[in-house]
């Protein structure tokens, strides 16, 4: 005779806790023209590892799973470009220039100091060589994860025509953005009113505290959805802006990780369409090779079983990159 027990109702989702450090702006920097750039900052000690997300994240879901872990080795700081998580939106359209700027200003108010080793995942990348390129004083190491390449846009739909089609996915978010705006403006997004749109709508597993914050962040401020919207059009202009043939970081400590599991093709894909994918995937590595040999201890460290988010899918190996570029840093100041 066998029993069972019936069915449990499924419970709430747990909360990601790793995450309610970035509901506090108690780092953030105010900028010469009155707004507010955030950090979250962990640890202590030198050099100040300067961490910046991808297109579309802000620095609590592009870091929370490696920044505490880093932080055990040295001082660590997320930031947030204009209008992403609590940082201000910006009245002027953003590029990957201004967004550089901005980062500039807020460390040269002193009050994260250098030196510095950059890392940047994905788009972050731009910020991270474009900073590099105009402070090498400052910036003793690099770590970048999965990043993009310089001219991307033009490359891509050079082998990958198809990819065009990309663009249909990016202009419905950038007209939900511009709807949110527009709520926040007619007063139909306020708090505790209606939210049609899904504007504030923030996954449950967020903690409280963090989407309390994002709330009241964007709440009576459409400049936050706006400056999103613009930096999103603004990707193409952006890998433009970052290419600099000139470029040459010496012997700087330099990790460059590469995923290796890419999206799987789509089950219909034609024999031209499979062709154009894995010459982008060359391209890619090739590129990444090209970004390592700036500095001539520059690595380009193929992750297995790592996908675009690297520090989602093997976060040990950001980790662990991150510090060892620390070390060498350490090693080079002696």
């Amino acid at each position: 005779m066998t029993s069972s027990c019936p069915p449990q109702p499924a419970g709430p989702p747990s909360v990601d806790e790793s995450l309610a450090p970035y509901a506090d702006a108690a780092d953030a920097v105010r900028l010469p023209d009155g707004r507010m750039l955030q950090f979250v900052c962990m640890g202590e000690g030198s050099p100040t590892v300067i961490l910046t997300a991808g297109l579309g994240d802000f620095g609590g879901v592009a870091w929370s799973g490696v920044q505490p872990a880093m932080a055990r080795t040295t001082r660590v700081c997320a930031w947030d470009r204009p209008g992403f998580g609590l940082s201000d939106g910006t009245a002027s359209p953003p590029t990957v220039a201004t967004t550089t700027a901005d980062l500039e200003a807020a460390l040269a108010a002193g009050t994260i100091p250098g030196p510095y080793v950059l890392v940047g995942h994905s788009l972050g990348s731009y910020e991270s060589l474009l900073f590099a390129d105009r402070h090498p004083d400052q910036v003793a190491g690099m770590v970048l994860v999965d990043p993009s390449i310089p001219d991307q846009t033009a490359i891509l739909l050079h082998l990958r025509p198809d990819a065009a089609a990309a663009n249909d996915v990016r202009d419905q978010y950038v007209a939900t953005l511009r709807g949110c705006s527009a709520d926040v403006r007619s007063g139909t997004l306020r708090l505790g009113g209606p939210d049609p749109k899904n504007c504030v709508a923030y996954p449950p597993i967020w903690p409280a505290t963090l989407r309390e914050a994002l709330t009241a962040r964007v709440i009576g401020n459409p400049l936050q959805y706006e400056t999103i919207a613009s930096f999103v059009l603004g990707v193409e202009d952006a890998s433009r802006l970052v290419i600099n043939p000139a470029r040459d970081y010496r012997d700087m400590p330099l990790l460059v990780l590469t995923a290796t599991v890419q999206p799987p093709a789509l089950p219909d894909a034609t024999a031209e369409q499979l062709a154009a994918s894995a010459a982008w995937e060359a391209e890619w590595n090739r590129a990444h090779d090209e970004l390592a040999a700036l500095s001539s201890r520059g690595v380009n460290m193929r992750v297995p079983g790592a996908n675009h988010y690297i520090q989602r899918s093997k976060p040990q190996v950001v980790i662990d990159a991150v510090e060892a570029v620390v070390r060498d840093v350490r090693t080079d100041s002696r």
